[in-house]
């Protein structure tokens, strides 16, 4: 008689073991709110590919600081994308962008632009070499 009651409870302990339900104490932590920093170039005020020919431009560097100091996001699209966007954290961020040529030698100044970039919002660097 034992076993048969030991049987059907063992099969039902088993089975919750086994259900995968978990159960966690504590708050759950909200994810940060993102935003979006895109920064655009134009060279003497036009977006056409054969500018960037024209001016012997490879890439734009792009590097994206936090107002630590820290890097938030860097890139090193073509010249010919005009323009390159980011997904950050809501905060203060500071944009330094530069023209560099076929050999990796910048030749423009880096440009420096300090923006906030908000929650669920874009916010644009345009700038003009």
């Amino acid at each position: 008689m034992i076993t048969r009651l030991i049987t059907p409870f063992a099969c039902l302990a088993l089975l919750a073991a086994s259900s995968g339900c978990v159960v966690v104490d504590g708050d759950p932590q909200p994810s940060p709110a993102y935003g979006t920093l895109t920064a655009s170039w134009t060279l003497d005020g036009s977006a056409g590919p054969s500018i960037c020919t024209y001016y012997a431009i490879d890439h734009v560097d792009v590097l994206v600081l936090e107002d630590d100091g820290w890097t938030a996001a860097d890139a090193a699209p073509y010249c010919e994308d005009f323009g390159v966007s980011f997904d950050l954290p809501a905060g203060w961020y500071s944009t330094e962008v530069t023209l560099v040529d076929f050999h990796g030698i910048a030749v423009s100044d880096t440009i420096v632009v300090d923006v906030q970039v908000l929650r669920d919002a874009e916010v644009r660097v345009e700038i003009d070499f």
